[in-house]
């Protein structure tokens, strides 16, 4: 019943009228507790109470009085009511909405300015120069190598709002006096300090371009503090990858906070060089919140400490190299267990009200650990250790894996823990340089999930569910290089990249060599940043196989390829005719056939029309694999 609701709320048409009356105080933003990071706004107009989904002004309700702080949501059956909670100084402080079941929504603010995500960079949209800028490895940007960054920051989540400085330590690649940082325009640079004195700077859109009082030659090492504050981006969840700080409340009202900024890029919230290609050899986070609060953030905890204005100080150390976008702070009132498997050490926090559904999530991890580690290769992050932490959105952030909430239904939990770990992997140990080939960190990690669901399940469920998964085939999955390109297909880097994962292992038909190239890639381009190229390239030379025009056809075109068959019966012999129609020139693709007696044929089927003649066999014993193949198939 709650999932109906929740789907009622979030897709509402236009209302209607109703009698005015004084509703100021109800205006506001409001969460909905059973899925936090999903909100939704009451707003005041001409006297009138309308309901918004997000922040769409064209799809909204209106609300009809009943009694005293009571609404019904107009032209609405069944009927669904909305009574808000009105403290003894008049104030509201949420509301409880109900339809056969009820459900708590806090307010989160009185304000209706919702996160709103503007311009996406993507094809539909076109490209800027703000785009490149964020985007691309520049001059500015590829004279020098990261090697360590501390970024200290303290958080005022009563104000949305943090402070902090990043200490960035380079080494040059070749020879500058000015370089390119990043850091959103509506966060504020203080200063930027090398050697004890500010350097002057210039800002065009979310770039920050530095200016040194020397040159740099090649070889030389150097370091730098940026100073700053704002009130960082918040998510638009209606958006493609559009990230930021996440600032809501757990069951019992208190703060809880996470960022999330994949896409979006980390400088949305700190200083740093916001390119994929360029990651930390290591790094220090240290992070201050109110009391009663703590923060989790990547690595190992160094230091935890009371401050005198009874605020809590937490500092981490990470010791592999990170993506930008996976430095996190997740903050809430968190419970702890720790355990260990083998000389891993893995860590869990939850939300004191979650106990019981995180205890029982738990104890699936060694086993899915173990599974992954078998598949792809030892853990990657071993010193760092192993945790999963309980947050509002999920989100693969490195050695501290966000979960979501961890109040929902188990069998969903697992596909999520399955999908965020398998990141560790994919994703976080091989990353790629550029969003436009993100479909290998998404592809890799949603095949592994529905590993995952056929470790409990069985491979049949598993299939039928990745089946499930239409592609929307609205652009191809390599993206636009250099931009920073979020599609805005998204959703076809999981299902359909998975699809290409499964096909690769139909293909090669050997699962000790798929599972071998797996573990190829994780230990050949362990700790490194990569291209499409790169990957496809190992796979080819580790298969033996020409498999460049399936690549090319997945991964550049949106065309399904479609498989022509055509029968003939020669006495005891089933003549077979088949091609691959709806695709590339040159496209080729082995495909699987079960025959009598468990036999099984590969049709090697190309652009062109082949024949097959089948001994024994008659049409209704030829069975074509299609569970393990993305394409349509046609009687010619």
């Amino acid at each position: 019943m709650l999932s109906r609701i929740i789907v009622i709320l979030l897709f509402l048409g236009a209302g209607t009228r109703a009698g005015a009356q004084t509703t100021a105080n109800y205006e506001g933003i409001y969460q909905y507790n059973p899925e936090c990071p999903r909100v939704f706004m009451i707003r005041a107009d001409s006297g009138k109470l309308w309901f918004h989904r997000a922040l769409s002004n064209d799809q909204r309700a209106q609300l009809l009085p009943i009694t005293l702080h009571k609404f019904k949501i107009d032209k609405l059956q069944p009927e669904v009511t909305l009574e808000f909670q009105v403290d003894d100084k008049g104030v509201t402080t949420g509301m409880v909405v109900r339809q056969g079941g009820s459900f708590e929504c806090y307010k989160l603010r009185g304000t209706t300015d919702m996160p709103d995500a503007g311009r996406l960079s993507n094809r539909k949209n076109g490209f800027t120069r703000a785009d490149t800028l964020r985007g691309k490895l520049s001059p500015d940007r590829s004279c020098y190598d990261v090697d360590y960054y501390h970024l200290t920051v303290d958080i005022v989540p009563d104000k949305r709002s943090l402070s902090g400085s990043t200490l960035i330590h380079f080494k040059t690649v070749s020879p500058f006096s000015q370089l390119q940082i990043d850091l959103y325009a509506q966060m504020t640079i203080d200063s930027i300090i090398y050697k004890g004195r500010p350097l002057s700077y210039t800002r065009e859109f979310n770039a920050v371009f530095v200016r040194f009082p020397e040159e740099f030659k090649a070889g030389d090492k150097g370091r730098f503090e940026v100073f700053y504050h704002g009130m960082p981006q918040e998510p638009d969840l209606n958006a493609p990858m559009h990230g930021g700080f996440v600032w809501r409340l757990d069951d019992n009202r208190k703060p809880f906070i996470q960022v999330a900024c994949q896409g979006s890029g980390a400088s949305l919230w700190w200083p740093n060089k916001d390119h994929l290609s360029d990651e930390p050899d290591s790094m220090r986070i240290t992070v201050t919140v109110p009391e009663g609060l703590q923060n989790i953030s990547n690595g190992r905890l160094q230091r935890k400490e009371t401050l005198a204005d009874k605020r809590n100080l937490t500092e981490w150390l990470v010791t592999y190299p990170i993506n930008n976008y996976n430095v996190t702070v997740n903050i809430g009132d968190y419970r702890h267990v720790a355990d260990t498997l083998g000389d891993l050490t893995l860590d869990y926090y939850y939300l004191p009200n979650h106990r019981d559904s995180a205890m029982k999530l738990f104890k699936e991890v060694k086993p899915m650990l173990r599974f992954m580690q078998a598949h792809f290769g030892p853990y990657p992050f071993q010193r760092d250790g192993f945790r999963l932490i309980e947050t509002p959105h999920p989100m693969e952030h490195q050695s501290i894996v966000a979960m979501g909430g961890l109040g929902g239904g188990h069998d969903g939990m697992r596909r999520l823990m399955w999908h965020e770990s398998a990141h560790e992997w994919w994703g976080n140990n091989v990353s790629v340089k550029d969003l436009a080939d993100f479909w290998l960190h998404e592809a890799f990690a949603t095949y592994t999930e529905m590993m995952g669901v056929g470790m409990y399940k069985g491979e049949k469920e598993a299939l039928r569910q990745l089946g499930e998964d239409k592609p929307g085939n609205k652009e191809p999955i390599i993206g636009e290089r250099d931009v920073n390109h979020i599609h805005y297909g998204l959703w076809d880097i999981y299902g359909k990249g998975a699809r290409i994962v499964q096909m690769i292992r139909a293909m090669l038909n050997d699962d000790k060599q798929f599972f071998d190239i797996l573990r190829g890639i994780q230990e050949e381009y362990r700790s490194k940043t990569v291209t499409t190229a790169d990957i496809t390239g190992y796979i080819i030379r580790r298969s033996g196989m020409d498999l460049q025009p399936f690549f090319d056809q997945y991964l550049l075109s949106t065309k399904v390829p479609e498989l022509e068959l055509g029968f003939q019966q020669e006495g005891a012999d089933l003549v077979l005719r088949y091609k691959f129609s709806n695709a590339n020139v040159g496209f080729k693709m082995p495909v699987k056939a079960f025959l009598p007696k468990d036999n099984t044929v590969f049709l090697d089927a190309t652009t062109e029309w082949k024949t097959l003649r089948l001994k024994n066999t008659t049409e209704k014993d030829f069975n074509l694999d299609t569970a393990h193949y993305y394409m349509t198939v046609k009687k010619a």
